[in-house]
């Protein structure tokens, strides 16, 4: 009898995986079909109809059929239901399935909704399995191979996008025990902040410092920063799906930020109604400063002393994600050769906590650099800068079942093993950086599940 906790999880029949795995799979393979079945000419009264078929095989209940009936938009009705689906689990999908490929066979000539689509199981967070075998050998964090590159100017230079290998092989990894240990740990389940206490999601402040004619009119010798745009819209457009209030400001001098800042603090009565709070800051800098449009400098540091808990009552114990997107120095980071690395376990199952605590005033923030102290930072000029493109790719993508700080690992490896720029007849790369001081984990969109 094959052990299957003992299998690589490409191999193992979705049946067979944990209740949380299978909900990641079929987010994999949902997230390969939702822009097709947006595009499809769906009638409302057929799609309707659909709907009302997913009820009565008790697929979906009343309350999803009135949340999507609500929506005005078939594109959005879609968009709904892929959100709803893969909270069913995987025998209920294939309920759907099926009763869609009835209503639309052409979309399952195209393999809608299938997940022989899919080129292999989405990456999964291996925790301690149930006690049935040891520990499993799942796939590294790789995407799937092959090269893209990019040709068009970044600050002065080019991308390319590093080709990326998959190991093969099957079954059991040489090495691993899948004898049955005496005694299993416990898990000691992580809490997490919610996103349900107060009355509204969170909060999005969005700085875009593009244009630096004025700080070269003030002698400063600091370049425009093309495709910045590219990046503010991208995190506009993931705060705001994500269901936060977000606020965008652009080419500020460091009078204009101070004032954001100040009112955003002393002087927005409802900030004590926000669940998150998320600041992303697009900018020049070094050494651990902003350079604003006017060429003046404002202090990092400076800018998060004003949310500590001393400072920001209405914050306190709310997560604080500062996102910083500019240069930290003037090194660039060279590449070194290394051997593969062993496959390890991931973190915890969240879980909810409302024990009262007093907390450090520097609590519960969370601060995102796009690269290193020391070292430059990459835009692309027409796609935006590497950190940030991949950072709402990586969330978008995995926001709905994991914590910021583990898409942010995704995001380090995306960056550090994905992107490169020949420099001086070398190759450069780019290294993200997070100074973790959370008390839970953060998720932004996490599925619930009782199951979970």
């Amino acid at each position: 009898q094959i052990n299957l906790s003992c299998m690589p999880m490409s191999t193992r029949p979705i049946d067979e995986l944990r209740i949380e795995d299978q909900f990641r799979w079929l987010n994999e393979i949902l997230e390969n079909s939702r822009e097709r079945m947006q595009q499809f000419d769906f009638v409302e009264e057929n799609f309707t109809a659909f709907i009302s078929a997913l009820v009565e095989a008790k697929v979906l209940s009343g309350f999803n059929q009135k949340a999507i009936g609500n929506i005005p938009i078939v594109s959005d009705k879609v968009d709904k239901l892929h959100e709803c689906l893969p909270k069913k689990g995987w025998e209920n999908f294939k309920k759907a399935r099926a009763i869609l490929y009835q209503l639309y066979p052409e979309l399952a000539k195209e393999g809608v909704w299938n997940e022989t689509k899919i080129a292999r199981l989405p990456v999964l967070n291996v925790k301690y399995l149930e006690p049935d075998g040891a520990t499993s050998t799942a796939a590294a964090d790789d995407e799937d191979g092959g090269s893209d590159s990019d040709s068009e100017d970044v600050d002065g230079m080019f991308s390319t996008k590093s080709s990326k290998n998959r190991e093969g092989g099957s079954g059991a990894s040489a090495g691993v025990d899948c004898k049955e240990p005496a005694k299993w740990p416990e898990i000691n389940k992580l809490p997490s902040y919610s996103m349900t206490k107060r009355r509204k999601k969170g909060f999005c402040l969005i700085v875009n410092n593009e244009n630096y004619n004025e700080a070269r009119m003030n002698n400063h010798s600091l370049k425009d920063r093309k495709g910045s745009s590219v990046d503010a819209d991208a995190t506009e457009k993931l705060f705001k799906k994500l269901g936060f209030d977000v606020e965008p400001q652009e080419n500020l001098t460091r009078t204009q930020l101070d004032d954001v800042l100040s009112m955003i603090v002393n002087d927005f009565p409802a900030l004590d109604e926000y669940n998150c709070f998320v600041a992303v800051f697009l900018s020049h800098g070094e050494n651990e400063v902003l350079n604003c449009v006017d060429g003046k400098d404002k202090k990092i540091d400076d800018i998060i002393d004003l949310f500590k808990g001393d400072s920001c009552k209405a914050l306190r114990g709310i997560p604080k994600w500062f996102i910083i997107q500019a240069c930290r120095g003037k090194s660039f980071n060279t590449e070194v050769l290394i051997d593969h690395d062993a496959k390890g376990d991931d973190n915890d199952i969240e879980q909810q906590s409302s024990k009262p605590i007093s907390i450090p005033a520097c609590a519960d923030f969370y601060i995102s650099y796009a690269t290193a102290p020391g070292y430059y930072s990459y835009r692309n000029i027409r796609n935006g800068s590497w950190f940030i493109s991949d950072l709402c790719t990586t969330i978008t993508k995995f926001g709905r079942y994991e914590d910021v700080n583990t898409m942010m690992t995704r995001v380090n490896r995306e960056v550090a093993l994905g992107r490169v720029v020949p420099v001086d007849g070398g190759f450069k790369r780019q290294m993200p950086c997070h100074v973790n001081m959370l008390t839970k984990a953060l998720y932004l969109d996490r599925i619930r599940c009782s199951k979970i």
